[in-house]
């Protein structure tokens, strides 16, 4: 069983502190026409844990399992110019995932940040990329109708890059869509039980910027 895990409340205010921060910065950055701005956003999530980029690899090629999820939160957008931005974002995540070598299903919720680097060729479209680091909250499995709470037997950490693109469709009305590549190796399992996977994640999200 992994020691030191951070309990999900403290990771609550930590998060509340980042928004109060975050919105303290809107407040002394206002610029003219840079002017800082908050969103709240919502979507789903189609996620895969592809457990052949695990160390070491699986003795046979174990299929992709792509599941859908939910995700909800808040993102600050802080220009630089007219054209490039930085956009730290705040969300609680809902992922779904299998093994389908074993039939196991995986349900884990994440608190993630993206930080990312937003361009703008036209006002109206954006790309954005950056790293994204998430901490685990709970994590649950579940076989042959049987379920367990295995928070403690999962890598709590996941750091990936996220890129991807944004539409405004009216009046402060966006949507964005998105690519996650996790980097780091996220281990299930105690020793000589352990097996991993690397996340690859499609999102789709729409918001209200204020």
């Amino acid at each position: 069983m992994k020691s030191g895990r951070v309990h999900p409340v403290r990771w609550l205010l930590f998060l509340l502190l980042l928004i109060f921060q975050n919105t303290m910065l809107l407040g002394q950055n206002d610029q003219g026409n840079l002017k800082p701005r908050i969103a709240v956003e919502a979507g789903i999530n189609l996620s895969n844990m592809n457990f052949n980029m695990g160390e070491p690899p699986p003795p046979a090629p174990i299929p992709a399992s792509w599941k859908t999820g939910f995700q909800a939160g808040l993102s600050l957008t802080i220009p630089f110019s007219d054209k490039f931005s930085f956009r730290p974002e705040y969300f609680y995540v809902l992922r779904n995932g299998s093994d389908a070598s074993t039939g196991t299903e995986y349900r884990f919720s994440y608190f993630s940040m993206p930080l990312l680097l937003e361009f703008r060729p036209s006002p109206r479209f954006g790309l954005f990329a950056g790293p994204q680091f998430e901490i685990l909250i709970d994590a649950n499995s579940s076989k042959n109708g049987s379920s367990a709470d295995i928070t403690h037997d999962v890598e709590e950490r996941n750091i990936g890059v996220n890129a991807g693109a944004e539409w405004d469709i009216y009046q402060g009305f966006f949507l964005t869509l998105s690519y996650f590549q996790g980097l780091n190796h996220i281990g299930i399992g105690q020793r000589s039980d352990l097996k991993e996977f690397k996340y690859q994640i499609f999102t789709l999200t729409g918001g209200f910027r204020f």
